[in-house]
Order: structure tokens, then C-alpha cells, then sequence
């Protein structure tokens, strides 16, 4: 039967073991997404479309036998002894313009004739250290209608507030904001029923945005021009591309998960650009370029409406993701962000309910000679980092050296560098110490050694 001193030294024994592995683990858990983060950075990339075209609007101008004749008609009414001030006369004009737009406007043979430029943003990430690029097939090649209405709508804001212009100065008034509204409707009308807006010349251009270190070791940006190599449709097709860059050096790499099937409830970390973060202006450019990282777990596994899988997942994303890799906790990626939930009541983005598309849909697009694989840039920026946090600054500099002679724009490869140089002449360079493990073997011993002392006295 155990004595009562056994069992305390069993209890003792047990919490000190839960203590330390709960310290441990809890170490362990953070310091791997932190690592993760720092490790992959420098592969997430955004993603931008630039199409420009030739927009060609004809010029139209105000009837002048019809107008006369509405001001004629307003003339009358004062004669009837009906007092109308400035403002009030205005507002009927503007209001019979909105009524009966095609009786008041039209057009000319002179056109307006500009150069029009639109743009998106999404997210990315490099797949392999010769230029392989992943992303959303919708975030660079959006179709032919949804660019035109685009250009359309650019176009029409361009034209409508330089008619308004011209109306103010030969009036010589200010139009308030309601009378603006007005008369941003009736020009809507005369667009869409009287004079069409023709779209020509139609370019376009995608760029890889990434950071790099410039000379001075500071951050900067850096535009290479990418080509879609392969690509599948936008939702609720296959919506995967793949992109390519040339760099003059070997460039950073985000390794894809050898184990296809991730699990409902697995945690997921999530890179991206979200819109409302890159459009924030209170955020510097810089800034603007740091991926936003967002974590959540698989929520379930779905099919859509053609049959092949989606991931589920509750991590935050919004506009702008879209593209961006879902990584599990070793920073494999395990699927590209790609769409969300509409909310029925606000209309916007349901939080928590969005998809990613799994790698083993991914990989339908690789052939023999577009592949991911593993950059060595990243695979010692990694090594060198483990080394850093331990404070082997020595053995860090190695790596991080290894980084800058294959590639000298690496992110913070710069600064990393000179950190460790400085530490290593402070004599802060910590090699491996034997001391917690030989304090870990002779706490072992004495519980030990207690133990079977309790039980044969």
C-alpha cells in the first residue's frame, strides 16, 4: 500500500511535469506562428491588374429651341403674377432635364476622347525560387463584361462632372448637392438611352508587387511584370492561376503541403491584402505592403455546385484576399483564399463563412515543367532565423549571408545581417548550453532517487 509521503512525491512529480510541459507547449504554440510568419512573409506578394483603354464619349449639348421654350414657359408663369426665385426657376429646369432628357440633350460630332486606366488588387504567393506565382484566375483575368462596365463607369463619372462644370460656368451658378444628384440622373439617362460610350484599345497589364531591401538596407518596392501561364475560370469554375516573374536573383518560396487532406478543426493561417487595410489613409505605402495575417480553424469540407471540393474556413478575410495562401501550422500551404458569404441582411461580407480552394485542386494545374519547389533563399532565411532567437548570432549570419549572395533585395536581409554583427561585438553570441539539461537530468535523479528511498525506509 503507498505511504502518504509516495503519494506526495507523486503529486509533485505530476504537477511539476504538467507545469513544464504546459510552459513548454505554450512557448512551442507561439513562437511557431510567430516563425511561421516571419519565414513566409516574404512570398506573400499582391497581385495587381492594370487594363487601360481608349474611351470615346460623344459631346452632347442643350437643345436650344426646346430650352427656350422651357424658359419661356417659366416667363409665363411670373406673368401670371407667380413669383419665382433664382433658386426656384433652377430647380424646375433641372427637374424637367431629369423628366425628359432625350427632349433637352443633343448630341454632337465632337467626341471626348481619353486615355482611361482601372485597377484591382489581390493577393499571392511565390511557389517556387525561378518566378512561379499562384493566385485567383479572377484576380487577373476578370471577364470582358465586368471590365467594360468598369470602364463604362469611370468613363460616365469623367464626362458627367465635366458637363456639370461647363453648366456652372456658363450659368454662372453652384449647383447644391441635391440639384448635383439631379442632375447626375438625368445625364445617366442620356448615356444609357442617347449617346453610347465606346471602349477601344484595350490593354492589359499584371504586376507581382513584393518588398525588397534596396542598397541602404531599407525596405522598398519592387514591380515585376507578370504572364499568366495557366489558368482556369473564375467562380464557380476552377478560379487557380498561375503566374510568372523574372528576377535577377533567386527569389523566396512558400512550400505547398505534401499531405493533401487537411482536417475539419485543423488550425489555418491566412495571408493576404485585404482592401480596407490597403486602402487605409491613415497607413503609409510602406505599411500598405506588410501581408495582414489572420488565423481561424477548417470549419468543414464543401463541394460546389460542380462538384469538386472547397475548404471552410473562419479566419477573417475580405476583399483583396483573394489569392492569397491558407497555410496549416508548419506554414504549408493547404489552399488559396478565394470567396466569402454574403451576408442577407447587410449585403456585405458574411464574417467567419469563406472559402479556399484545397491543393489537391491546385495541383491539377501543375505540369513537368511549371512545379513548385523549394527556394534555398528561404530555406536558410528560416535557418538563420531559428539560429537568431536563440541568440547564435554567429551561426545566424552564415545563413543570413547565404540569403544576401543569392539574393541581396531579400526582405530584411540587410538589417538581419548588421543585427548580428553588432550583437557578435557586444559579445552577446550564445553557444548552446549543456546547463538546463543537465539541471532537467539531475531533477530527474533525485525525484527518482526520492521515490525508491520513500518506498524502502
Amino acid at each position: 500500500m503507498p505511504t502518504s509521503s509516495g503519494k506526495s512525491s507523486g503529486r509533485v512529480l505530476a504537477l511539476l511535469s504538467l507545469l513544464l510541459a504546459f510552459f513548454y507547449c505554450s512557448n512551442a504554440q507561439t513562437s511557431a506562428s510567430v516563425r511561421q510568419y516571419a519565414c513566409n512573409r516574404a512570398a506573400v506578394v499582391m497581385i495587381r491588374t492594370e487594363v487601360l483603354a481608349e474611351v470615346n464619349v460623344q459631346k452632347v449639348n442643350i437643345n436650344p429651341r426646346t430650352f427656350n421654350r422651357l424658359l419661356d414657359s417659366i416667363q409665363r408663369l411670373e406673368a401670371d403674377s407667380i413669383f419665382l426665385s433664382a433658386e426656384e426657376k433652377l430647380d424646375i429646369v433641372l427637374e424637367e432635364f431629369q423628366r425628359r432628357p432625350q427632349h433637352y440633350f443633343v448630341s454632337e460630332f465632337n467626341y471626348f476622347r481619353h486615355r482611361e486606366k482601372v485597377t484591382a488588387r489581390g493577393s499571392g504567393f511565390i511557389i517556387s525560387s525561378s518566378g512561379f506565382v499562384l493566385t485567383n484566375c479572377h484576380v487577373v483575368d476578370e471577364d470582358d463584361a465586368y471590365i467594360n462596365r468598369r470602364f463604362i463607369l469611370s468613363a460616365f463619372n469623367y464626362v458627367t462632372e465635366t458637363n456639370i462644370s461647363s453648366l456652372e460656368q456658363e450659368w454662372q451658378v453652384k449647383f447644391t448637392d441635391q440639384q448635383r444628384s439631379l442632375l447626375n440622373r438625368t445625364f445617366a439617362n442620356v448615356y444609357s438611352r442617347i449617346i453610347p460610350i465606346e471602349i477601344e484599345k484595350i490593354e492589359k497589364k499584371i504586376y507581382v508587387v513584393l518588398t525588397s531591401d534596396n542598397v541602404a538596407g531599407r525596405q522598398s518596392v519592387l514591380e515585376l511584370p507578370a504572364v499568366i501561364l495557366k489558368k482556369g475560370r473564375s467562380m464557380p469554375g476552377k478560379d487557380v492561376a498561375i503566374l510568372k516573374i523574372n528576377s535577377a536573383f533567386d527569389l523566396p518560396a512558400i512550400n505547398l503541403a505534401s499531405d493533401n487532406k487537411v482536417s475539419v478543426g485543423e488550425e489555418v493561417f491566412v495571408y493576404g491584402y485585404p482592401n480596407p487595410v490597403a486602402n487605409n489613409e491613415y497607413l503609409s505605402n510602406e505599411s500598405v505592403l506588410e501581408p495582414t495575417l489572420t488565423r481561424g480553424i477548417i470549419s468543414a469540407w464543401k463541394k460546389t455546385v460542380n462538384g469538386w471540393p472547397v475548404l471552410q474556413m473562419d479566419a477573417g478575410i475580405n476583399h483583396g484576399n483573394s489569392g492569397g495562401p491558407v497555410c496549416n501550422s508548419k506554414g504549408e500551404v493547404v489552399g488559396i483564399t478565394t470567396f466569402g458569404s454574403l451576408d442577407d441582411n447587410s449585403r456585405g461580407l458574411a464574417p467567419g463563412l469563406n472559402f479556399a480552394i484545397p491543393v489537391e485542386v491546385v495541383q491539377e494545374f501543375f505540369t513537368d515543367s511549371i512545379r513548385p519547389a523549394s527556394s534555398d533563399v528561404s530555406t536558410n532565411f528560416c535557418k538563420g532565423l531559428d539560429f537568431f532567437n536563440k541568440k547564435y548570432y554567429e551561426k545566424a549570419l552564415h545563413y543570413f549571408e547565404l540569403v544576401a549572395k543569392a539574393n541581396p533585395q531579400y526582405p530584411t536581409i540587410q538589417s538581419s545581417i548588421q543585427t548580428c554583427k553588432v550583437n557578435m561585438i557586444k559579445g552577446n553570441d550564445q553557444e548552446a548550453s549543456p546547463i538546463l539539461y543537465f539541471l532537467l537530468i539531475l531533477l530527474l535523479f533525485a525525484v527518482i532517487g526520492g521515490l525508491i528511498w520513500t518506498k524502502f525506509k
